[in-house]
């Protein structure tokens, strides 16, 4: 099958209809102040490319929110979303090396596995739900010698967040042994609890940061996410974006950096949808729990990373037969590592009246 398994399932629902619990989509309206904006630009003179780096306003409101974690000396880009600036940065990277050898945590995040296989490249993981995880982390690096690692922190499809001890030692491997980090943080805002911690004052030259506003302002569909890089990387990263992404849609950069202007807004909406997001993942849990699914800790993010039941094995099976039966769609754990046949993804990021009805469908199958 050449298309993925989040692609398979979600263009169930959208052909056929149901409950899409699947692909990592929203269903929150965005800020109804950054829609409005929105309709004012459509008719203002903002329709051409815009700078390659990005709108100069939404740079500002990037530089601020930075100013006192990111080191001085990097310098960052807008680009399609967190997926063009986490595929920008591999390609200079494999192009660099001709080559790399590529790691990441599993259950693997599709793109960090799949951007290997696309270049040819070798990737290997590491499970981070395992006890022992700094000694098998050292061991890790120690026999494999990856060049490039991938991290997501909270991550997908499991929101496990990595603690302070334990991200500066992933940090000071990658120094030790050359190695890049790429760290994802598109879910950084929307912690069940205790805010995430990312060791900027260990960032390094080999360092990469990527962000986003797609999750943060429920604008998945504006493509609009960003990234840092240590500015002896920044000239070769440009060039390459020049001849394959050039920009970033203008009039929905220029919305979004008047909708930031706005005192407030922004964060008020941000805290709104993290605190639906936690009494989500807590009304699932419960009622999941119940039925026998097993649900490790979770710190944040859209998903609950859920083993199925001892009396069920195979995730796809499972999948498969609660759309047809029940028209609810999950991610079968396989398409995040062989693994992980017997775990599912559900995406917990719904309006609270489709999340109980997908979670009570999946309840009834069990």
């Amino acid at each position: 099958m050449q298309q993925s398994w989040i692609s398979y399932f979600s263009n169930l629902v959208k052909e056929n209809g149901g409950i899409n619990l699947a692909q990592g989509i929203p269903g929150f309206q965005p800020p109804k102040a950054l829609l409005n904006e929105l309709q004012k630009q459509s008719v203002n003179p903002v329709h051409q490319y815009a700078p390659g780096l990005g709108n100069s306003k939404l740079r500002a409101h990037i530089a601020t929110e930075f100013q006192d974690k990111i080191p001085a000396d990097f310098e960052f880009m807008i680009t399609l979303g967190g997926t063009e600036a986490i595929q920008l940065l591999y390609l200079y990277l494999h192009k660099k090396h001709n080559g790399l050898k590529a790691a990441a945590f599993s259950p693997v995040y599709e793109s960090y596995m799949h951007l290997p296989r696309i270049y040819g490249d070798q990737f290997k993981s590491i499970p981070i739900e395992k006890p022992d995880l700094q000694t098998r982390l050292t061991d890790f690096f120690t026999q494999y010698k990856p060049q490039v690692f991938f991290v997501n922190t909270p991550g997908n499809p499991y929101g496990k967040a990595l603690s302070e001890e334990d991200f500066n030692l992933l940090q000071t491997l990658c120094n030790q042994y050359n190695c890049y980090l790429i760290i994802d943080a598109v879910y950084d805002v929307f912690h069940f609890g205790k805010a995430p911690y990312y060791p900027f004052k260990h960032f390094s030259d080999k360092t990469f940061y990527v962000n986003s506003f797609s999750k943060r302002y429920s604008i998945t569909g504006w493509r609009l996410g960003y990234f840092f890089a240590h500015q002896s990387h920044f000239e070769q990263i440009s060039d390459i974006h020049d001849y394959t992404g050039l920009s970033c849609p203008s009039v929905l950069q220029e919305s979004l950096a008047n909708f930031l202007d706005i005192p407030n807004e922004a964060h008020a909406y941000v805290e709104s949808i993290r605190l639906q997001l936690q009494e989500n993942y807590q009304h699932s849990e419960n009622a999941l729990n119940s039925k026998g699914f097993f649900i490790p800790e979770i710190h944040g993010g859209y998903y609950i990373w859920t083993k199925l039941p001892e009396h069920c094995s195979d995730g796809l099976d499972f999948a498969k037969s609660l759309y047809a039966k029940r028209k609810t769609a999950v991610i079968p754990g396989v398409h995040f590592g062989d693994a992980y046949s017997n775990y599912i993804r559900i995406n917990i990021a719904r309006e609270p009246v489709e999340l109980k009805a997908g979670i009570e469908a999946i309840c009834r199958s069990i």
